[in-house]
């Protein structure tokens, strides 16, 4: 894991927890002055270990075995093809993670640095230019026991499909509900539009250039990281982009991790922009360049409501029931305003892209 320098010395640790922190660096070659927790989040936890080595970094994650297994050989797959994300410490028995009590623990090195900014234009093309080498450098990666954890490549249309028949089926549910709140009238209101934009996207998923690329990702395997956003990124004191948190890693086309950043830029500067959306894509296709059938398939993931989707969900499934129903609301209209924009500069984006594909020719 990567470290920026947030450190305000510690949380407290529950003397438990802190007695089998203490067995599981025991396992290791080294001598520990300080133990400090940074984030405990139940089945996750971050904990800042001072040591003779200097600081390092422990995590217990998740997952079991055959998981790490993957994620370890991920790592030492990615650096040796030159993208920067820290090591794993391994065990005074060589082994690349600790369990003990039914937890797994994974010890890392520090990378001292700061978050990218978005709206820094030569962070933002740092991160595209780093999303690109880490998609080129994970092609060829096999997995060291024939499991991966996560293989979304072959998932793609059935998972929008599904999520578009979620949607109509809320419609039919609120529209059945007599004392319909601001939320109800809100989603109400919008449902429709975003279900056409659905639709359309899936019509594009049915194209030859889909199919083909999917087939070929399947014999030479791309790997997503699904969230190689700021929270995950460092720019490291070198000036290089480190990148950290291997734990959702996906056999996937490159696109996934596209639309993400996209989304979240756009997202954050409260509509979409053609400019910087031409900026983005015109850095990525410098380092892993993408063919025009590519850049539609994009298209067509971009196209579809992942964040209208994704704040309906939340509501209606309770995934978010701590939050009062104005946050609920307010996060709607933000994602409403945000998804509606979209469609004038994704529509001049693809009639411009004999310029970026250009650019990384």
């Amino acid at each position: 894991m990567t470290l920026k320098p947030y450190h305000d010395g510690g949380v407290s640790m529950d003397t438990t927890f802190s007695d089998i922190l203490k067995k599981v660096v025991s396992q290791y070659p080294l001598k520990v002055k300080s133990i400090s927790l940074l984030s405990d989040k139940g089945k996750k936890a971050v904990w800042s270990i001072q040591t003779d080595k200097g600081e390092l970094i422990m995590k217990k994650v998740p997952f079991d075995e055959t998981h790490i297994d993957f994620m370890l050989h991920a790592i030492r797959y990615l650096r040796g093809n030159g993208v920067n994300t820290p090591d794993v410490l391994k065990t005074g028995s060589g082994q690349g993670y600790v369990k003990l009590d039914g937890e797994y623990f994974v010890l890392f090195e520090t990378v001292y640095g700061r978050s990218p900014e978005y709206e820094n234009d030569s962070d933002l093309s740092l991160i595209l230019k780093g999303m690109a080498n880490f998609h080129r450098a994970s092609r060829g990666i096999e997995s060291p026991n024939g499991f991966y954890p996560s293989y979304l490549l072959t998932k793609w249309k059935s998972d929008l499909q599904t999520r578009m028949e979620r949607l109509a089926t809320w419609k039919e549910q609120r529209q059945q509900v007599k004392n319909k709140n601001e939320f109800d009238r809100l989603f109400l209101a919008n449902v429709d539009t975003f279900l056409q934009q659905a639709r359309a996207a899936l019509t594009t998923l049915n194209q030859p250039c889909f199919v083909q690329w999917v087939k070929e990702t399947e014999a030479t395997k791309t790997l997503c990281h699904q969230d190689f956003a700021a929270g995950n990124l460092v720019v490291g004191r070198d000036g290089k982009l480190y990148v950290y948190d291997m734990d959702s890693l996906t056999v996937d086309l490159p696109v996934r991790d596209l639309r993400k950043i996209l989304n979240k830029v756009m997202k954050k500067g409260g509509s979409w922009s053609l400019p910087t959306m031409l900026k983005m894509m015109k850095a990525y296709q410098q380092v892993n360049p993408l063919t025009k059938d590519q850049y539609l398939v994009l298209g067509a993931d971009i196209q579809f409501p992942h964040l209208f989707y994704g704040q309906v969900s939340k509501y209606y499934e309770n995934r978010e029931d701590s939050w009062p129903v104005n946050k609920h609301i307010a996060r709607l209209k933000d994602m409403i305003s945000t998804e509606l924009s979209k469609n004038n500069v994704l529509k001049s984006f693809l009639g411009r892209l004999d310029e970026v594909v250009k650019r990384g020719s």
